[in-house]
């Protein structure tokens, strides 16, 4: 009986390639390298030249040549490409590569065309035993003009997330030059590819790849990216199953890269743009990039990185000619690109010291060269050695770049927008709502519903977070009325989107209503995953601090916190008033929430916002007091950065009292406020429900108000 090994031998290549792969590049990490440079001289590490040369008959009872298991291997490598451009999609910043078009057109550009021509003129001078065929020549001159002028975009993102520069506008400008790179790279293949296949320049199929290709992008940029975003909210509402949306992002990418290939492009076109798509995605953005990264990080990369190493063979470089040729390709690829990228930043308005950035960055290669040498491999159009001098050149330029990225980074000072800008980021890195997605919004047709349906109007369109409208009350109870909550959220929408000069009709797709025929329809809407619920019924809070049944069942089932809208009948009515909002301030996690809902909101309204810090005589003792008070005051200076942050004029105002509700009172009869904001937990017995002080507050209070509980 003869029995097959292939599976058992597949498995002892994945452990041997994960397992070299992983120390390999923990160990290059410790040095201050890319882990992935690890994943590759593993794969280096396992091929021909060492332990083929060390231990022959071992290396081929793993790694036979057998079609079968290299197709095997071929496939988790391949599919690791695609899902690393995903992650690299998701994370493009494409607004910040539209304000900086010009230099980012200019680099790619210039970046590409001197390292290309140089490369072109380089396989002219080869000798004639490098070149398969020579009837070919041009062929392979323009695979190998490709591939040392293209930046691997996966491989500088990579390289600008270790070092900590993707957030610096100039890290975000080099991102972008690299995308650029790789789309016209794979349109440059899909030239190349034709006339590889015809033996002549075939303008028929060139124009068919570039129209094709426009067409694509035009479809994705418009149509394609709403379709996307309804398909993720679409399956994350109504399948049950387990993670359905990583399901629906794969088919997504796998779709778009099918798509690509049939125009005659690169799938890892179709795979990048699916991932811009996704990280556009009105919700659950970090909650797929979390699910994904660690499986890609973890098994996908360093089996394609490892499997890119293998296929070189080191002994080529131990001819005298051809070291000097690989060499040489090694400076062509780094001079060309850099004095390319150099002049075109320059051109493109950037400084001296930015264009030298640019340039250093852009020298990183990898994946993309591998990419293109194994095709041009499988084709017939270079051989094993110039294909060992490609990836060499690869490596060696790659391994150069992010210590010298790092240190002309250093030199590159921030200007005062992206300072702000990097200030900012860094503040909501602690803040609740950049997190938050999708809000829900459960109002009846009383006033607090009213309040609580033109609170959330403006929240949804100043987060742009998608809004989902359940009416508390069935379609027979509200009579003709409607849609009527729906209607107000939108309202509020519209008017915070014309005050902000943005899209009403944008604002109006965020907002979507659900029927409340069903009697569970509550408890299946929050099943469906919501960061925040905004709440609006007829006397939420009923007795002794407990709320209304169906209030009740909310906050017990729902995760986030509960924005309840309360004293709705004093509220002001049209949607363009400015809020004036009182917002006590107690340093605590809760008020600290109810802040960031203050100021967004003023914001929204282009209201103001009072931040009130009450000072405990009985809790500030002696030794004590000066530290409480300092810490009172820092509390209210906190307010006013992130205020300053958001664009809202605040005001902050001190008082002691062992009571904080009575000078919160005393506050609201001070000043025309039209909201006050509290931010408050829930206690729990049989029931949540609220701590005596704030029901007390509420009990007096007749100013409309928002009770932010969890």
């Amino acid at each position: 009986m003869i029995f097959d090994h292939t599976l058992a031998v597949f498995a002892a290549e994945l452990i041997l390639l994960l397992l070299a792969g992983r120390l390999l590049g923990e160990g290059l990490s410790r040095l201050g390298q890319p882990a992935l440079f690890g994943q590759l001289l593993a794969g280096v590490l396992l091929g021909p030249s060492v332990f083929g040369a060390l231990f022959p008959e071992l290396r081929h009872m793993l790694f036979p040549d057998s079609r079968t298991l290299k197709s095997m291997i071929d496939g988790i490598a391949q599919t690791g490409i695609l899902l690393l451009l995903l992650l690299t999609g998701m994370e493009t910043n494409l607004a910040l590569v539209q304000r900086r078009r010009r230099a980012v057109i200019s680099s790619s550009l210039f970046g590409i065309a001197v390292p290309f021509v140089c490369g072109v003129a380089l396989a002219y001078a080869l000798p004639g035993d490098a070149i398969p065929e020579q009837q070919n020549r041009l062929v392979t001159a323009l695979f190998l003009g490709t591939a040392l002028s293209i930046s691997a975009v996966k491989i500088v993102a990579m390289v600008l997330m270790e070092i900590g520069a993707i957030r610096r506008d100039l890290g975000q400008l080099i991102l972008a030059t690299a995308i650029l790179d790789d789309t016209i790279a794979w349109i440059i293949i899909a030239v190349i590819s034709g006339i590889a296949a015809h033996g002549t320049v075939d303008l028929a199929s060139i124009g068919a790849s570039l129209a094709g290709t426009a067409l694509f992008l035009a479809f994705a940029f418009t149509i394609g990216r709403r379709l996307v975003a309804a398909l993720i909210v679409w399956v994350n509402d109504n399948l049950t199953i387990e993670v359905p949306v990583i399901t629906a992002i794969l088919i997504v990418m796998l779709a778009m890269a099918l798509t690509t290939e049939l125009i005659g492009v690169h799938t890892a076109l179709g795979a990048f743009i699916a991932g811009v798509l996704i990280g556009q995605s009105p919700i659950l953005t970090e909650h797929i990039e979390g699910q994904l990264r660690g499986f890609i990080m973890a098994f996908f990369s360093p089996v394609f990185f490892a499997v890119a190493g293998l296929g070189m063979d080191l002994r080529t470089l131990l001819d005298p000619t051809l070291a000097l040729f690989t060499l040489a390709v090694v400076l062509v690829a780094s001079v060309g690109k850099f004095s390319g990228a150099l002049i075109g930043g320059r051109l493109g308005g950037l400084t001296t010291r930015e264009s030298l950035a640019l340039a250093v960055g852009l020298n990183g290669r990898g994946s993309t060269e591998v990419i293109i040498a194994t095709i041009g491999l499988s084709m017939g159009a270079l051989g094993n050695q110039l294909y060992t001098m490609i990836v060499a050149m690869a490596v060696i330029t790659t391994m150069a770049m992010p210590p010298m990225l790092r240190w002309m980074m250093s030199r590159v000072p921030l200007g005062e927008e992206e300072a702000r800008r990097l200030e900012k980021e860094d503040a909501e890195e602690t803040e609740n709502l950049p997190k938050m997605e999708r809000a829900l919004v459960y109002v009846d047709d009383s006033p607090n519903g009213r309040l609580a349906a033109r609170l959330a109007g403006l929240f949804a369109a100043r987060q742009k977070i998608l809004t989902t409208v359940l009416e508390a009350e069935a379609a027979e109870e509200r009579g003709s009325e409607e849609a009527a909550a729906r209607r107000h959220v939108a309202e509020a929408a519209d008017a915070t989107s014309t005050l902000h000069e943005s899209k009403p009709a944008g604002a109006k797709r965020l907002v979507t209503e659900r029927p409340p025929e069903q009697e569970d329809a509550l408890e299946k809407e929050i099943g469906r995953g919501y960061d925040i619920a905004f709440v609006g019924i007829d006397r939420p809070i009923v007795e002794a601090a407990r709320f209304d049944p169906r209030l009740q069942r909310l906050v017990t089932e729902f995760q986030g916190p509960v924005a309840i809208a309360v004293n709705g009948a004093g509220a002001a009515g049209p949607a363009d008033v400015p809020l004036d909002i009182l917002l006590p301030a107690a340093g605590t996690q809760d008020a600290r929430l109810a802040t960031e809902i203050a100021l967004a909101l003023a914001d929204a309204s282009k209201g103001t916002v009072t931040a009130l810090h009450v000072f405990d005589p009985q809790g500030d003792v002696a030794l004590l007091r000066g530290r409480a008070r300092r810490l009172g005051m820092s509390v209210l200076v906190d307010i006013h950065r992130a205020g300053k942050r958001a664009g809202v004029p605040v005001k902050g105002m001190t008082a002691t009292n062992v009571k904080p509700e009575s000078e919160i009172r005393r506050a609201v009869r001070g000043g025309q406020f039209d909201l006050v904001a509290l931010g408050t937990s829930l206690r729990q017995g049989e029931a949540k429900f609220l701590g005596p002080r704030t029901a007390a507050l509420l009990q007096v209070l007749r100013t409309p108000a928002l009770l932010i509980a969890r």
